[in-house]
């Protein structure tokens, strides 16, 4: 069976390798086709809406009859989709599988492409294509950044909104939230039609809805629809529970409809086939092969709750009731931009309500909803977008997103892990001058996944641009890569093909915007490393540790990768003067090194500190949250560290320098607070191995030490190599004393502002601890208000 999974997993990687080969040879050799024209809705999963009514438009107007139509569909949809083609007369088309290798062949040369959602992780836009976004709704529920444990994700949505030419829109509401939960401010270089929606148009036939209800329904008086949203997050299927729950309602509301009325069901994809329409006697799902804004055009009455199908409806004129049984629970789940009361719609929490207002008259006044949400809709949108986009008839005036005039800044700093590294980014977007330059920060997707929160570390009014992953490399660019990064060869072959290939990948992820600068803060990860090498763009690497020594003692970098990064970046940037030394010795280009130092968010600190101390959920100690508490509340010692548990942070010799103070002083305890890092467990074992096992207290993650650090006494920085390790400036904020070992990186802060150093072993740390004992190590005081002045300063010199 394990041999059979292999099997199929090598199979997998061979079969994307060929597409991806596939794809990338007509990237590179094919010419456009100025008469092809791909249409995609959903990514293939669906059939409709407004990329089928820009399909009519383009099939059944003479002036386009040149043009081949070209759908994209899943294996799911493609019957459907061939019939509802059919029923519609739609010529001069071909279906094609959603990611198959036709679909990426016409991908790499159609000169238009049409989608409502995005394209697939693999594409890249070429030269001279046109892209028309018609998006596939008008937001009620919160979108893109807005989402708090989904803004990570949103990153192929948000490039092929950045790619295209052309965005749709109906309204002036619905602009304003996309630009801004897309963050497509200061880098969208394309157009925004205020067009209205394509599929909008019917309900302006009224004429055409009779006369199909007549033709499907001909004995019914009174005809509703229901639209409900889907509830839940994607990728987390939860179908059962929300079939059995809609089914519920349903079974009451068909013992209560009378014979001459019918409701009509339309559920989400995700669940719409799992639901037995024969248990009904008056409750049918929407008849096959007919568009779905066909069959409501044809309703007395719309039932929807959070889906943002009534703004479209609205368009009718018609009565429009919300079913939100669950209001509550599905408000605490997913926020909304609008509360629901201040629309002017009824709104209903049982099925007797339901049945009770929907068989009542309108009763209530939406013109000034429509006028708000509706704006731009009307009876012939997608003849006019086709004319402006197809014919370069300029029928709607073009708008663009505004722009400040300011340099756009990218920045990495990996997967924003609550560590040093990522608060010392913190501190520096918290000490920028936002009125120079546009900040946006970049990560990979997978890297948030498991703690999708981190996000929200970061401040408002910085744009975000996750991206989902490297993808499509050609087999001479697999070659190329394996030999460079996992064979540590390097001849100008491999270069070549290292850098094509990385190339396009910045060009496919960022190549629709301008960026004056990129910056790869975390200075880690060779593919970031590489792709920003590749950016034609000034770029700039910060170095925030002896990379000579991590290098030596870690695995966690590439040689070649970081060598060549500090030889031909723009600016290698060491954050203190004591590691320029390994720098250069790295890079061998004293012209591009300029020192920065770090920001310090003392009045951050501050804040933190006065917090009370508290255990997350995430938290695990050696110790009880009451118990650490009446241990600093006590007049013993009490010596400190904060940092990651790994190799370089030095925890063995700390905790053997105090097993020997404590052996002496029979007093005092020693507390490791650390995150991320591979050597908890083996700290901890090694620590319970001791006689002073019980005065060793391990903690491993806190969102917030500070209070502990704050009722602690000495603070001790025990790395054998490090940068500079702001938590010595975070314990001098608070007036904590600090030792550090005498090593690059810390030991040009300590010695300029007056700080203790020790020898780099366990001896010279037990001599720390004794010196503090004698009263002979206090706090450094430092201005930190002068301090971040000077570091901001630098910072301001990387730009010119």
């Amino acid at each position: 069976m394990r041999k059979i999974k292999k099997i199929k997993k090598i199979l997998i990687k061979v079969k994307n390798i060929l597409r991806s080969s596939w794809y990338i040879y007509y990237y590179y050799h094919s010419e456009l086709d100025e008469r092809m024209i791909l249409l995609d809705s959903k990514n293939g999963k669906d059939l409709g809406g407004n990329v089928f009514r820009l399909a009519q438009e383009l099939s059944g107007n003479s002036e386009y009859k040149n043009y081949k139509l070209y759908f994209s569909s899943n294996k799911n949809t493609k019957n459907q989709l061939k019939k509802l083609l059919k029923a519609y007369n739609i010529s001069y088309s071909s279906i094609v599988k959603e990611a198959g290798f036709r679909h990426y062949k016409i991908l790499a040369r159609a000169k238009y492409l049409i989608t409502d959602t995005s394209f697939p992780l693999e594409y890249i836009k070429k030269d001279g294509q046109t892209i028309i976004n018609t998006w596939h709704g008008t937001p009620l529920k919160k979108m893109g950044k807005d989402i708090d444990n989904q803004a990570y994700s949103m990153g192929n949505v948000q490039k092929s909104l950045l790619a295209a030419d052309y965005l749709l829109y109906p309204s002036n509401y619905m602009k304003n939230i996309m630009v801004q939960a897309y963050c497509l401010e200061n880098i969208f270089k394309g157009k925004i039609l205020c067009s209205g929606y394509p599929r909008n148009s019917v309900f302006f036939k009224a004429e055409e809805g009779e006369a199909l209800r007549k033709k499907l329904y001909p004995n019914k008086k009174k005809i509703y629809a229901y639209m409900p949203t889907w509830r839940g997050v994607v990728g987390k299927v939860q179908t059962n529970e929300q079939i059995a729950e809609v089914e519920s309602y349903l079974l009451q509301l068909d013992n209560a409809l009378a014979e001459d009325e019918i409701f009509l069901v339309r559920l989400h994809p995700f669940v719409a086939k799992a639901m037995d329409y024969s248990k009904f006697q008056h409750i049918s799902s929407f008849p096959e092969g007919y568009e779905p804004y066909d069959i409501l055009n044809t309703v007395d009455c719309l039932v929807t709750d959070y889906s943002s199908v009534f703004f479209d409806f609205a368009n009718s004129g018609k009565k429009i009731v919300l079913f939100v049984y669950d209001k509550e629970d599905y408000l605490d789940d997913r926020g909304i931009y609008v509360q629901l009361d201040k629309f002017p719609f009824p709104q209903v929490y049982s099925v007797d309500e339901l049945v009770n207002e929907i068989r009542k008259p309108k009763n209530y006044d939406d013109t000034e909803f429509r006028e708000q949400y509706c704006q731009y809709d009307g009876l012939n949108v997608a003849a006019e977008v086709c004319r402006h986009v197809i014919k370069n008839n300029k029928v709607f005036q073009e708008e663009t997103v505004e722009k400040n005039g300011k340099e756009n800044i990218l920045i990495c700093c990996g997967v924003l892990a609550r560590n040093g590294l990522t608060t010392a980014f913190l501190n520096l977007l918290e000490h920028v001058d936002k009125k120079k330059r546009n900040y946006f920060v970049t990560f990979v997707k997978s890297g948030l996944k498991r703690d999708p929160l981190r996000v929200k570390q970061l401040p408002s009014w910085v744009g975000i641009v996750p991206i989902s992953g490297f993808f499509e490399r050609t087999p001479l660019e697999v070659i190329a890569t394996v030999l460079y990064f996992r064979k540590n060869k390097k001849n100008d072959w491999i270069i070549k093909y290292v850098d094509r290939y990385y190339s396009r990948e910045f060009y496919k992820h960022y190549g629709s915007c301008d960026y004056e600068y990129v910056i790869h803060y975390s200075g880690y990860g060779e593919k970031m490393l590489t792709m920003f090498q590749n950016a034609n763009r000034k770029n700039i690497v910060f170095v925030h540790n002896d990379m000579v020594k991590e290098l030596e003692g870690k695995s966690n970098q590439h040689a070649l990768t970081v060598k060549r990064a500090y030889a031909s970046y723009y600016k290698v940037v060491p954050v203190t003067t004591d590691i320029y030394a390994p720098t250069y010795e790295l890079g061998k280009n004293e012209k591009n090194i300029q020192v920065v130092n770090n920001c310090h968010d003392y009045k951050g600190v501050l804040n933190k500190s006065n917090k009370k101390v508290k255990f997350d959920e995430k938290t695990v100690c050696s110790i009880s949250e009451e118990e650490l508490c009446e241990i600093l509340d006590s007049s013993e010692n009490k010596f400190i560290t904060i940092g990651r548990f790994s190799y370089e942070k030095g925890h063995r010799m700390l905790i053997d320098a105090f097993d020997r103070y404590y052996e002496r002083k029979k007093e005092g305890y020693l507390i490791i607070i650390g995150g991320y890092g591979p050597l908890y467990s083996e700290t901890l074992e090694y620590a319970q191995s001791l006689e002073s096992r019980n005065r060793i207290i391990i903690i491993h993650y806190m969102s917030n030490p500070m209070p502990v650090l704050k009722q602690c006494d000495l603070f001790i920085l025990s790395s054998i190599y490090e940068g500079l390790g702001l938590v010595i400036l975070e314990a001098d904020t608070l007036g904590i004393p600090a030792i550090s070992t005498d090593i690059p990186g810390p030991r040009g802060f300590m010695r300029e502002h007056g700080g203790y150093l020790v020898e780099p072993n366990s001896e010279g740390i037990y001599e720390g601890m004794m010196a503090f004992n004698r009263g002979e190590v206090h706090a450094m005081n430092v201005n930190y208000e002068e301090y971040n002045r000077i570091a901001v300063e630098q910072f301001e010199q990387l730009f010119k």
